[in-house]
């Protein structure tokens, strides 16, 4: 053994000082729990605070960094489907039928229009107020211009009114309706109410007798020709037609008995 001096012998003194610091250091390492080669030093002991360990990283992280997402859950065959929609091949069936309805609903309705814009033409039947029985039982008129008169009128029976008419083709307003038919029995009367109020001679409504003009309202602007058992024959108003009407039915302003 040499002394830590190069080409100095050991001596008594500088081996025992060497086999000291050899059990020093052996104690040392039992202690610290190392060994002698490299010995472990425990930082606890030497009151080294020790690094805290790397905080795992998380899974939802990958190796880039990036976020991990989920794989999408496979459907379970077993469990619930979803209701399936309707197929193209339904809606024209809707379609179809829908259209179906239209085409019964819009019918009657283009017939009820139809209707309802065809002019009138049909000719109601004489006993508008129940008084058939009473036409087919007139009394005679006195005279044979007043029978004809009176004869035209009830061939006259659902021609419509016409305001400003004196025709059969045509239709008749109630002067119209009442020149014409003493017309056709040879006498000429004024055209307007006022004017035939004035056309013969006024006798009071209990002589009244078929074939006189009854002219109603205190402004007489209605006329009428009397053909018997309480009747009138008159056009009285738009939309209606020439019909029979009690004398009573409307106030009576002077009965005109025609000069035939």
């Amino acid at each position: 053994m040499q002394c830590h001096k190069p080409g100095h012998r050991a001596s008594a003194r500088c081996v025992s000082a060497l086999l000291a610091a050899s059990a020093l250091l052996a104690a040392a390492v039992d202690h610290l729990g190392g060994t002698v080669v490299r010995p472990a030093v425990q930082t606890a002991a030497l009151d080294v605070p020790s690094a805290p360990d790397p905080a795992p990283l998380p899974d939802a992280l990958n190796g880039t960094g990036a976020p991990v997402r989920p794989a999408p859950a496979e459907a379970d065959p077993s469990g619930p489907q979803p209701e399936a929609r309707h197929s193209q091949p339904a809606r024209p069936a809707r379609r179809a039928a829908k259209a179906k309805t239209k085409t019964k609903t819009k019918a009657p309705a283009r017939h009820q229009s139809a209707a309802q814009s065809r002019p009138a033409t049909r000719r109601p039947a004489p006993d508008r107020h129940s008084n058939s029985s009473l036409l087919a039982h007139l009394p005679p008129a006195k005279n044979k211009k007043a029978a004809a008169a009176v004869h035209e009128a009830l061939s006259l029976l659902g021609v419509p009114y016409r305001w400003g008419g004196t025709t059969r083709a045509g239709g008749f307003d109630c002067s119209g309706f009442t020149q014409h038919v003493w017309a056709v029995a040879g006498v000429k009367i004024p055209r307007t109410v006022r004017a035939q109020a004035r056309a013969g001679t006024q006798i009071p409504l209990s002589k009244v007798e078929p074939g006189d003009l009854v002219v109603f309202y205190p402004t007489q602007h209605h006329v009428g020709i009397y053909v018997g058992n309480g009747l009138v024959i008159d056009s009285p108003h738009s939309g209606s037609w020439v019909r029979p009407d009690p004398v009573r039915s409307m106030p009576v302003s002077v009965v005109v008995r025609v000069h035939a």
